[in-house]
């Protein structure tokens, strides 16, 4: 068995992945599976570059 647990393994991907710059929206483990799901560009947030304020500031 490994000196890791699932969880840290887990844990060590969803690290990999943000620090490669993609967006995490779901992980799950069952057993000894773990299943990582990425956001679409599609889910990102549509406002996100958008200056939202409006009037004088």
């Amino acid at each position: 068995m490994s000196a890791r647990s699932i969880e840290q393994r887990a844990l060590g991907l969803l690290k990999a992945f943000e620090n490669a710059g993609k967006s995490v929206s779901r992980i799950s483990v069952d057993g000894r599976k773990i299943e990582i799901v990425l956001t679409k560009r599609d889910d990102a947030d549509e406002f996100e570059g958008i200056d939202m304020r409006h009037g004088k500031t």
